[in-house]
């Protein structure tokens, strides 16, 4: 059902969702937040199509909520003609989706739909940047083409802005930055329920960490900084255990073989790929994200959602995210005894973790709720599908709180 006071604005527009594939990150998890209300708010047609069929729990929740998904596998390998073809192969399977709007998101679908949108028969493609990493699988002629050709350009942090701008030569006219609204479902368990399965007493510190194992997250200086934190806090305070949640993605052996290396069998678990994010936020006592590189640290934005305190590495896409709140509780990339001391202050401080919780989780109502997120995000598509101006486009964007 559509709300009373929307302007239904993409009403009965035809939007298709491009992913790399089936795997669930944080950039699916944030694409899906917006195509629900799309489809149930703006009345829009959505539909999402994969560039890789291997299974994976983004299609399971789309599906779930009766978003049609189609894949059409998309090789970025062998030579120029193969690549080619590739790209031929998407723009075929687009035009049998009949799109108004293309909505690309990640690397490889920005890169193909900039490519290949014109061929579709939609009237627009836009380009969601989700990181600031850069491609090794696209050369840079290739990523700036295909930036260039794309009519419009939304991310949700302002440091990937000027990144793209700066390092790519994006026209900052067409870029526009979107805060994503953050949803979580309500727990699937209860706090008592999920800490009896992590085997944790009333007494122990838990700490957690949402990030899947691979290069870009720095599972190693967390593990550092958590031999400290276990060898401050001693036979006298509270017993502290760690909480590594994600799938795993390249880098999860040599993270396992560091901790049993740092003899810490009794104070880390490994939990793999959660499908309960809130139970488990729930359960524990502080979020900590370590990273080397972040958009808008989701990692970070979801446990603030819940009311958490968050430890986390200083960088751009991380201290966006925490904001004036959580700066005091960012430690320098690598240095793990000062992120280690922040957890230890928190550790011994529950007045002060319930407080910096309560913060985050206001700026994240402020900041991030549906009112200020999808709808503008809507607007502006919406301006762009009616030939609006620059100026009528900026003006639509800009009424998300920075």
């Amino acid at each position: 059902m559509r709300s009373g006071d929307t302007s239904a604005s993409l009403a009965g527009k035809r939007i298709v969702f491009v992913f790399a594939g089936e795997i669930l990150g944080g950039a699916e998890r944030g694409a899906l937040d917006l195509a629900l209300p799309l489809v149930h708010a703006e009345g829009a047609h959505v539909e999402i199509l994969a560039l890789d069929d291997r299974p994976g729990r983004a299609r399971e929740i789309a599906e779930a909520e009766g978003i049609p998904w189609s894949s059409v596998r998309t090789p970025w390998t062998g030579s120029r003609l193969a690549r080619t073809l590739s790209v031929l192969r998407v723009a075929l399977a687009l035009r049998r989706l009949n799109p108004d709007v293309i909505l690309a998101h990640t690397n490889l679908p920005n890169v193909v739909c900039g490519l290949a949108w014109r061929l579709t028969g939609a009237r627009l493609s836009v380009w969601n940047q989700w990181d600031v990493l850069g491609t090794r699988r696209f050369s840079a002629g290739l990523f700036r083409r295909a930036l260039q050709a794309t009519p419009l350009v939304i991310t949700e942090a302002v440091h990937a802005r000027d990144w793209l701008t700066e390092e790519w030569g994006a026209d900052p006219s067409r870029i526009h930055v979107i805060r994503g609204d953050v949803q979580l479902s309500p727990p699937r368990d209860g706090r008592d329920a999920w800490r009896r399965r992590l085997g944790l007493s009333d007494g122990d510190f838990a700490v957690c960490m949402l990030a899947h194992f691979h290069s870009g997250k720095d599972h190693r200086t967390l593990l550092h900084a958590w031999r400290r934190v276990v060898d401050e806090l001693g036979e006298g305070g509270p017993n502290p255990v760690l909480l590594l949640a994600g799938r795993p993605a390249g880098s999860e052996n040599s993270v396992k073989a560091l901790a049993f290396d740092l003899d810490l069998h009794d104070h880390v678990r490994f939990l793999g790929d959660v499908d309960d994010v809130p139970g488990l936020l729930g359960a524990v006592e502080l979020a900590a994200f370590s990273s080397r590189s972040e958009l808008f640290g989701r990692g970070a934005t979801e446990p603030m959602r819940l009311g958490l305190p968050v430890v986390a590495t200083d960088v751009p896409g991380i201290r966006e995210a925490v904001g004036e709140v959580g700066a005091p509780f960012l430690a320098p990339p690598g240095d793990d005894k000062v992120l280690a001391d922040a957890i230890v202050v928190f550790a011994r401080d529950p007045a002060l973790r319930a407080r910096v919780g309560a913060a985050n989780a206001e700026l994240m109502k402020d900041r991030q709720s549906a009112e200020v997120t999808w709808r503008v995000y809507a607007k502006l598509v919406a301006a762009m599908l009616d030939g609006k101006s620059k100026d009528d486009r900026r003006a639509a964007s800009e009424t998300v709180p920075r």
